[in-house]
């Protein structure tokens, strides 16, 4: 055989490994707000060697049935199983998985093995019930941007694939923006609160990021930006954490805002030095732009746009990560485990009413108060009936 030859059947090898998309006119499939059905063709080349149904899923999901079309395998599903993945964009609900075809080596079937992926986009307000995400490294466009996400190592030198962390340890995440032919923007994430549920308002919550790019978590754990900055990156490493009385399940909910580079608004990213007891900006060390970050910190007048709108020089945009598993650290201290470790208090996270605050405190006092009162009190009258006593044996002798 010539090195053509050898050429063509290693990519034929290849080709059969990877596998390919299903072949044209092969697959069908609609989305309602809840649900997708869909058909694949029997004899995708019509040439009368059919699908094994055995070896095609839908996800994690068999066929559901060779007979309710004629010619066709059936896939009929809710969206919240069969493995879906979900991403929360602003207001809209992106669902996707694969269809893959893996055949045995049996005879008089088709033996080509395809995987297409399958994507269905709805709307938030119509599905409130979380599902896993199996997938995390998804790019999703809004307007001429696009967004993604990444788990990597300490370095940042290789992405991780991972969805479970031990309490405590660090996790590194990118997030990346893609401005395509739009003109040069800068990635800053506004806000970032972990959560034990997908929408904010259902759960308890802790505040990573606040106040227009301060990782106000650096003052309690070793959390930070991480450097270099780059103008469409940002890179965070804070530990893992959950919820007392919750399940082990966490949400990221992340508020990105995208600017004009050159335009003074206040935007930042600030790291807390503990050794040094002081704010810094990523970058500029001698920045005082994040002095604010103990108070409040007001970006300018400019109006803010929404992910949608692109006009203008600030676009906001809004992620919600997970479901995450954060388990407890392994029995024998694996290195895994740190100092930064936090299981948060569902009741804790919301804070004291300043009136209800102020009327424990009242009477945290008025106890004191009585308590030393009742102190004195018992200490007088010991010494008065000592000097009783006293005064009694003088006068007897």
């Amino acid at each position: 055989m010539g090195s053509w030859g050898v050429l063509v059947l290693l990519l034929s090898w290849v080709t059969y490994l990877t596998g390919q998309n299903a072949p044209p006119n092969t697959v069908f499939y609609q989305c309602n707000r809840t649900s997708i059905g869909m058909a694949v063709k029997s004899d995708p080349l019509n040439n009368r060697i059919l699908l094994d149904p055995g070896s095609l899923t839908l996800g994690k999901c068999p066929v559901s049935s060779t007979t309710a079309l004629q010619g066709f395998l059936v896939f009929e599903y809710s969206l919240h199983i069969c493995g879906f993945s979900r991403m929360t964009s602003g207001n809209t609900v992106t669902f996707f998985t694969e269809l893959v075809y893996r055949p045995n080596a049996a005879p008089n079937v088709f033996s080509r093995p395809f995987q297409q992926q399958i994507t269905c986009i709805s709307d938030i307000s119509f599905n409130p019930t979380p599902i896993e995400t199996t997938v995390m490294v998804q790019v999703f466009g809004v307007g001429q941007l696009s967004f993604s996400f990444q788990f990597m190592n300490d370095g940042f030198t290789a992405p991780l694939d991972v969805k479970q962390f031990f309490l405590g340890s660090p996790i590194f995440l990118s997030i990346s923006v893609n401005t395509g032919n739009h003109l040069p923007l800068q990635l800053f994430v506004d806000e970032c609160i972990v959560a034990a549920t997908e929408v904010l308002s259902n759960s308890a919550q802790y505040v990573l990021i606040n106040n227009h790019g301060c990782f106000v978590d650096g003052k309690v754990a070793s959390s930070r930006f991480v450097e270099p900055p780059l103008l469409d990156t940002v890179k965070l490493a804070f530990p893992a954490m959950k919820f007392v009385g919750a399940n082990d399940k966490i949400y990221i909910h992340f508020k990105l805002m995208v600017w004009d580079p050159k335009a003074a608004n206040g935007l930042k990213m600030c790291s807390y030095l503990s050794d040094v007891d002081r704010w810094q900006l990523l970058g500029n060390p001698r920045s005082d732009l994040c002095s604010c970050c103990d108070s409040i910190c007001r970006l300018s007048s400019r109006r803010r746009r929404d992910a949608a709108d692109t006009s203008d020089s600030g676009i906001l945009h809004t992620m919600v990560l997970g479901p995450f598993t954060v388990n407890s650290p392994p029995v024998n201290g694996s290195s895994n485990s740190s100092n930064d470790s936090k299981t948060l208090d569902t009741a804790s996270v919301f804070p004291i009413p300043p009136a209800v605050g102020a009327l424990f405190l009242e009477l945290m006092v008025l106890l004191l108060l009585s308590l030393g009162v009742a102190i004195y009190g018992r200490a007088a009258n010991q010494e008065s009936e000592e000097l009783e006593k006293h005064l009694l044996v003088t006068h007897e002798n």
